[in-house]
């Protein structure tokens, strides 16, 4: 399930990358796979204040606003702790505890937030922040799916900074600099070996990256040396002995 999950987000994201970049694309991809009304990403450096990555829509920024000014909300909590965060109505009394963000996020309209951390590890750089416009929980397959979003926005923030000099997180990101035109040079050959369009490749190419818990770049350059194949008979991946 997590598999079919996996594969659904990031093909989602080569919809919205064909007139977006990235960061925008993973806030747009997390709204949708949740089915909640908007998304924000945060991501905090190591000694600094957290940084906003993107938005879906003019509510959820406004939220991550609140969040900067006040320091407090899902997102900033999730960063803290390291733990989900959540509060299924801001009016009700479990969103008391946030004294200035909880009355003004509903006066923006929503009226159920909730906060992933991205991590990589134990280490904690940012939160996924999700809002929905009518109270209630979140059911088990929307907190699975933020779970394993939050999991690949950490990794895609990571292929960002690769090769970055240190503190440039934000810049980077904004920057959209990490292009790799052997990502999209093995997704050619991928979609020779697997039969697919280049799309469905590149997709396919950055699910299987996931699961094996490496960069697409390195599995790309993988399949560009021969190393790693797919074997379209198997349906399985396979090193070349």
């Amino acid at each position: 399930m997590a598999t079919e999950r996996l594969v659904e987000i990031f093909t989602l994201m080569a919809v919205y990358e064909r007139e977006h970049p990235l960061a925008i694309s993973l806030c747009s991809v997390a709204s949708e796979i949740t089915e909640l009304s908007g998304a924000g990403i945060a991501i905090a450096a190591t000694d600094g204040p957290q940084t906003q990555l993107c938005t879906s829509n003019g509510v959820a920024q406004g939220l991550l606003d609140l969040e900067t000014t006040f320091e407090e909300g899902p997102g900033h909590e999730a960063n803290r702790s390291g733990t989900a965060s959540e509060v299924t109505d801001l009016l009700g009394h479990d969103g008391q505890r946030w004294t200035f963000y909880s009355p003004e996020a509903a006066k923006l309209g929503a009226r159920a937030v909730f906060g992933f951390p991205i991590q990589i590890g134990a280490v904690v750089f940012g939160a996924l922040c999700l809002y929905r416009d009518r109270t209630g929980p979140l059911s088990a397959e929307q907190s699975s799916s933020a779970y394993l979003m939050a999991s690949v926005i950490g990794r895609a923030v990571l292929v960002m900074q690769a090769g970055a000099p240190g503190g440039s997180l934000a810049d980077e990101i904004q920057g959209q600099s990490t292009f790799d035109f052997s990502v999209h040079q093995a997704s050619g050959m991928l979609s020779v070996q697997a039969r697919l369009s280049v799309k469905d490749a590149l997709v396919m190419l950055r699910s299987h990256a996931f699961v094996v818990n490496t960069s697409p770049s390195q599995l790309a350059q993988r399949i560009i040396d021969g190393v790693t194949r797919f074997n379209r008979e198997t349906g399985d991946w396979g090193d070349v002995v």
